[in-house]
């Protein structure tokens, strides 16, 4: 599965910029997040991911709670 491109829903994964010009990242972090009924695909450098975890931690009353599915006790970790 070395090959393998799919990925879950909501998973980070580090991506190498192929088309790098002058001044933009090495790599990107891509995911595929459900945006109310849509599936829309982001790309963050290391910057915006840094930040998004900073704002997180600044403001955990306005985090939603996070619960995993039933079905996610039985998939395999990576």
């Amino acid at each position: 599965m070395a090959n393998d491109t799919r990925r879950r829903l909501g998973e980070l994964v580090v991506v190498k910029n192929t088309g790098r010009r002058l001044n933009s990242a090495d790599v990107y972090h891509a995911m595929h997040v459900r945006m109310g009924r849509d599936l829309v695909a982001l790309m963050l450098t290391d910057r915006e991911v840094d930040e998004a975890m900073r704002r997180a931690k600044r403001n955990p009353e306005d985090m939603p709670v996070y619960r995993p599915r039933f079905i996610d006790r039985f998939r395999r970790k990576w």
